[in-house]
């Protein structure tokens, strides 16, 4: 207790006790310091980074779609190409071809010729004498290559090789025949290239050749007319 003037006794008025400051406040500028620390250094190493010399930098990948290849109009064949001298013409679609010394005969794809008289057919269908002639002309004894198509088994039911006969000149004999006329389209098989076989007959009976013309006059679709 203390006394005030005039006699009065009140509460003690002696020197006060400062008030310690608490912990925390005592470190905020210790962390602080710290804090500010670590920042620039992290910018320091940042820009260090970039500005190196010597460091190249980093490349952006674009993906770009890969188009999908252009698929080819000629099929990837399962049978063997062959090469091999045509030794006989037997008729408009069928010859003899001699492959590394052996003969094998081979039914020509994609055509139908007419038929001629014989053991199993008594009266010969019209155009036969024709198809014959023209096959042989410009087969025999060339030296061809035998194509064959995928959509068929390398061989017939009568052991005869079924393939595309190629000239030399890169000619298909199966395109002459049928712009010829002496021939039909096969329709028996569904060859790779039949859509091309049909626009080859159509032109041929459009220009009124061959077997679309005199004497036969056939109609495409229909048997052919008797004759020789």
């Amino acid at each position: 207790m203390g006394t005030h003037a005039g006699g009065r006794t009140g509460p003690a008025t002696g020197a006060h006790h400062a008030v310690a400051p608490r912990p925390w406040r005592r470190r905020l500028p210790l962390l602080l310091a710290v804090l500010a620390g670590v920042v620039l250094l992290a910018v320091g190493l940042l820009v260090g980074r970039l500005t190196a010399p010597g460091t190249p930098a980093p490349a952006v990948v674009e993906t770009t779609p890969t188009a999908p290849a252009a698929s080819s109009s000629t099929p990837a064949a399962s049978h063997p190409t062959l090469l091999g001298q045509v030794v006989r013409v037997d008729s408009g679609d069928e010859v003899m071809v001699r492959v590394d010394g052996a003969d094998q005969p081979i039914a020509i794809l994609g055509i139908t010729a007419p038929r001629p008289a014989g053991p199993q057919r008594t009266t010969g269908e019209c155009g036969a004498a024709a198809a014959l002639r023209f096959a042989d002309q410009r087969l025999s004894g060339q030296t061809v290559t035998l194509v064959p198509d995928p959509t068929v088994p390398e061989l017939d039911d009568h052991g005869r090789r079924l393939a595309y006969v190629v000239l030399s000149s890169q000619l298909n004999f199966t395109d002459a025949a049928l712009l010829a006329g002496v021939v039909t389209a096969e329709t028996d098989r569904p060859l790779w290239y039949a859509p091309v076989f049909a626009r080859e007959q159509a032109q041929a009976v459009a220009d009124g050749v061959g077997l679309w013309g005199a004497p036969c006059r056939a109609t495409p679709g229909r048997p052919l007319p008797a004759g020789s």
